[in-house]
Formats: structure tokens, C-alpha cells, sequence
């Protein structure tokens, strides 16, 4: 038994050798087969010269490094000395698999949140820099964040003060339909404004803008310039025309206050008087008539960047607002000259189906009423889209051929002939007795009672007609001027013409009807032109 024991653990023995023999015997290395103490002594100098090698590449990099990047350097030695230690103590306690695997992840974390604290560190050192500096440039993440913060904001907008809200309707009754962005705004920068006005008794004004307001705008600006120094109006306008000096624009307008400041003594909100600066103060605003080849050129960029009228005003050198409106007179199809029986019809069905949708709307069972107010006739009608129903005509001039079909349907031709020269009379008579000083301030609307039914812009049409054919010199005269010329030289040569109307009528208003029926104003439909085919033989009589 004895002899047994020994002889097994001899193989034992042997066994391990073998085992050593074989780890240590690797390819590439023969010297193992030499000595130990040769082993050990080349074994001791290749550990010493990679000492000295990391040593030296050490004093290489910290030479280089900056004192933020060594303590960063300090930390991770200290970390991975600490991770040392650690696998060190789990080889010397044996853990088992499932003790292993929860620690993996914690040490991700643990790396991670590191990692986070030190840019979060990063970051708040890199604000407080930029709010000491701000002339300085800041860098893309920063202003990214901003971005997101003014985003926020606006979706976080404070809600609107109801009792403010109630005072500013009674400047702006429709006021509700704006968003609470621009409530606030005019809030603050207008409800002061019209406290004032309503103390001096002065009435906001809307629509057109008159001589005077255009000159106390222009008054208004001068006098910012020469506190401000800067050398050009279009500067304050359009300030991104010029982009070098844009930083420092949005920051004098905001010092001296510019909104309020070229509002001053004009009744109407800042952002209108903003608008009617942009284009008064604008040179490519005022440029003329297009030529051929600028609609040509206005069309072609148009279908390359949409309605992207910034991109496309630097391309052609005019002004977004005249090629906006440009645009919208311009039809790929468009026809000149005297309109055909179709397109009339076109015209005819296209209103007709726009009021009669209206109507429905706003009646409770959803049916068409037989009779229409005066006002859906000629208020608010979406002209391009009926001049995309029309298809051969600009909305601007199927404006005009409605309502010149709108004024014989509405007075069932009564405004012909003896009547329209009594019209004529009583027009100059009731502008003479308004006694108004710029066109801008004349309701049109209230002159319909002159002619009778008929819708405003008729009126407009005989005003400027008498402008025309009896005045003079008419542009460079004044609008007072040219009422007075009318009445004093005029008026008595027209009453002449017009033997039984006397001299001394005062009854210068027509009754009139507030609704007329539906069949009435569009009685000339006729459904044998309902077909659309003629667009190309309309385009051939006018080419030949």
C-alpha cells in the first residue's frame, strides 16, 4: 500500500511538471530551455529598460499637457489603480458567477456618472464665461440650448390678463383671434399708447395710412437716427440686409426703445406702424412697372423656391412685398382685353359657389337662403381662389369685372344715363361738406348711399373717373385741392347739364337695400356654358 501511495504521487508529480513545461514553452521564445538564473537576470533588464521607456514617454506628455488635462490624468491613474486593487481582492476571494455579474454595470454607472459631473462642470464654467463676455462668440451647443429655452417659452407663454384683455377690446373688438403671444405684446407695448389717445379723444385709425401719418413716421425715424447715429433707416427695417452689423442693431433698437419710438403720435398699433416703415423705407419697393423679362425671371424662381419671397427678392433686387403682389396678378394662363361669354359664366358660378357655401354655414338647418346681405357680395371674397376657378384671368381682374357686374345687378341699372350725372352731382356735394383732408380718412362705404345699390368700389371708380377727366394736373395736387377744384369749377357746369335737378337739393342720400335675393344677382347663369373647353379657342381669337 505503502509502495502504491508513493508511486502516485510521483506520477503526480510528474504530471505537474509536464503541465509547467508546457505553459512555459511558447513559440517564439527558445531561451526558456536555458538556465533559471539566466532566465531571471534577462527576465529583470527587460522589465527595467520598459520602466525607463514609460518613464520617459510620462515626462514627454506631461510637457505637453495643460494643468486641467493632468489633473484629469491624476484621476484616471487614481481609478485605475483603485480597479487594480479591486480585481486583485475578487482573484484572492474566488467569486462566483453570480456575484460577478450585478457588479459589471455598476461599474458602467459609476464610470458614466463621472462623466456627466464633469461636463456638467464643463458647462456651467463655459456659461458663466459668456454671460461676462458677450461681445464674444458663442460656441454652436450654447446657442443650440438658447434655441431650445426661447422654444420653451413660447410654448410656456403666461397666460393673457383677462382684465387687460377686457380694456384692450375696446380699441380692438376682434382682438380674441389673435394668439396669446401677440396679445401680450401689444399688451405692453400699446395699451399705454391708447390710453393716452383715449384721454386727448383721439380714435384709432385703420386701413390706409394717410399723408400725415406717413410724415410724422418719417419725422419719427429721423429723430431715432440722429439719437442712435445709425446712417441708414433701412438699417432698423431690415437689418438682416446687413448681417455684420445686425448684432448691434437688435441692440440699439432695444436700448432706445424703436417700436415705441416711431409710433409716437400715430393711433395704431406698433407692429402696423412696423409694417408701413418696412415698406416706405425700403428703395426696390419702388421700382417701377415689371418688364417681360422680369415676370419671365419672377415665375421661373418662384417654381424653384416656392413662396420663399426673401430668397427670391435677392435674386431679382426688388422688394418681397411687390413681387408678393405681382405674383398673385400673374396667371400662367392669363388673357387680356374684352372678356368672353364663358368666362364670365366662370366667373358667375365661382362667386356664386363661395356665397352659397357661406350661407349654409351660417344658417341652422344648412340650407340656402333665398336672400344675401349686401356685404358678403363684395366683403372678403378669396379672389385667387376664384381666379384659379376663372383659370384664364388674374384675381385682380376678375375683381373688377365682379363688381362692375355687381353694381348693375344690385341697382338693376337705374346707375345709367340722367341718374348717374344726379350721382355724380351729389358726390362732389358730399365730399365738399365732409371736409376731409387725405383720401385715407373717407368711408367709402357710407358714399354708397349717394349712388344707391351699389357696391363701394363703384364709388371709388366714379371718384377717380371725376379726378381724371376735369382735373387738371390731378397727381400733383392734393386730395383737399382737387375737392375744392371739383366744387367751385366743376360742380356748377355739370348742374347746368342736368336741368331738372335744382341747385338747392339737400337730400343727397338714396334709399337702399341691406339684402337683395340670391336668383336676382345671379340670374344671368346660364348652364349651356358650363363647359370649360373654351380656354384654348378664347386664346387663339385674342393671338389672332
Amino acid at each position: 500500500m505503502q509502495s502504491e501511495s508513493r508511486d502516485n504521487t510521483m506520477d503526480r508529480d510528474n504530471d505537474k511538471k509536464v503541465k509547467k513545461s508546457k505553459k512555459s514553452e511558447t513559440p517564439g521564445q527558445p531561451e526558456l530551455a536555458k538556465s533559471p538564473k539566466v532566465q531571471t537576470e534577462k527576465h529583470r533588464e527587460n522589465v527595467r529598460k520598459k520602466k525607463k521607456g514609460d518613464k520617459n514617454k510620462e515626462s514627454e506628455n506631461v510637457s505637453l499637457q495643460t494643468p486641467t488635462d493632468k489633473k484629469k490624468k491624476h484621476k484616471s491613474t487614481e481609478e485605475v489603480e483603485v480597479v487594480k486593487g479591486m480585481r486583485e481582492v475578487k482573484s484572492k476571494k474566488t467569486p462566483t458567477a453570480e456575484s460577478q455579474e450585478p457588479q459589471k454595470p455598476a461599474k458602467k454607472k459609476k464610470k458614466r456618472a463621472t462623466v456627466t459631473q464633469a461636463d456638467c462642470d464643463d458647462m456651467t464654467q463655459e456659461e458663466e464665461r459668456v454671460g461676462i463676455t458677450d461681445h464674444q462668440e458663442e460656441p454652436a451647443l450654447l446657442i443650440a440650448t438658447r434655441k431650445r429655452k426661447r422654444r420653451q417659452t413660447t410654448l410656456d407663454e403666461p397666460e393673457v390678463n383677462l382684465n387687460l384683455l377686457n380694456e384692450l377690446k375696446e380699441f380692438f373688438p376682434k382682438i380674441e383671434n389673435r394668439s396669446s403671444h401677440e396679445i401680450n405684446k401689444m399688451i405692453m407695448y400699446d395699451l399705454p399708447r391708447f390710453r393716452e389717445f383715449r384721454k386727448q379723444g383721439i380714435v384709432l385709425r385703420h386701413g390706409r395710412f394717410s399723408d400725415a401719418e406717413n410724415d410724422r413716421l418719417r419725422q419719427n425715424v429721423g429723430d431715432f437716427i440722429a439719437l442712435t447715429g445709425v446712417q441708414d433707416a433701412a438699417k432698423l427695417f431690415h437689418p438682416k440686409c446687413y448681417p455684420e452689423e445686425k448684432s448691434e442693431l437688435t441692440k440699439v433698437k432695444k436700448l432706445y426703445k424703436f417700436f415705441e419710438r416711431i409710433a409716437e403720435g400715430i393711433p395704431r398699433p406698433c407692429h402696423d406702424v412696423f409694417n408701413r416703415g418696412r415698406k416706405v423705407f425700403d428703395e426696390r419697393n419702388y421700382m417701377g412697372r415689371f418688364t417681360e423679362e422680369e415676370i419671365k425671371l419672377l415665375l421661373k424662381y418662384h417654381s424653384l423656391h416656392g413662396s420663399n419671397w426673401q430668397k427670391i427678392s435677392e435674386l431679382m433686387g426688388r422688394s418681397q412685398f411687390s413681387l408678393e403682389k405681382r405674383f398673385t396678378q400673374l396667371n400662367t394662363a392669363r388673357k387680356t382685353g374684352p372678356w368672353s361669354a364663358k368666362e364670365e359664366q366662370r366667373l358667375l358660378r365661382a362667386v356664386k359657389d363661395h356665397i352659397v357655401t357661406v350661407l349654409k354655414s351660417k344658417s341652422p338647418n344648412k340650407t340656402t337662403p333665398k336672400r344675401v346681405n349686401k356685404e358678403i357680395l363684395y366683403q372678403k371674397l378669396p379672389w385667387f381662389n376664384i381666379s384659379q376657378k376663372v383659370k384664364t384671368r388674374g384675381w385682380s381682374k376678375c375683381r373688377e369685372k365682379w363688381m362692375s357686374i355687381l353694381a348693375v345687378q344690385m341697382s338693376s341699372g337705374t346707375c345709367r344715363g340722367k341718374k348717374a350725372q344726379e350721382a355724380k352731382i351729389r358726390l362732389i356735394k358730399v365730399m365738399y361738406q365732409l371736409q376731409v383732408e387725405d383720401v385715407a380718412d373717407v368711408d367709402w362705404e357710407d358714399l354708397t348711399a349717394v349712388f344707391g345699390d351699389v357696391p363701394p368700389s363703384y364709388v371709388q371708380a366714379k371718384w377717380h373717373q371725376l379726378k381724371v377727366c376735369y382735373v387738371p394736373d390731378w397727381k400733383a395736387k392734393c386730395f383737399g385741392d382737387i375737392v375744392d377744384f371739383l366744387y367751385e369749377k366743376v360742380l356748377p357746369g355739370l348742374v347746368k347739364d342736368c336741368e331738372d335737378l335744382d341747385d338747392d337739393d339737400n337730400e343727397l342720400k338714396v334709399d337702399q337695400k341691406q339684402s337683395h335675393l340670391l336668383a336676382d344677382i345671379f340670374r344671368d347663369i346660364n348652364e349651356d356654358h358650363c363647359s370649360d373647353s373654351d380656354e384654348e379657342s378664347g386664346q387663339e381669337k385674342d393671338s389672332k
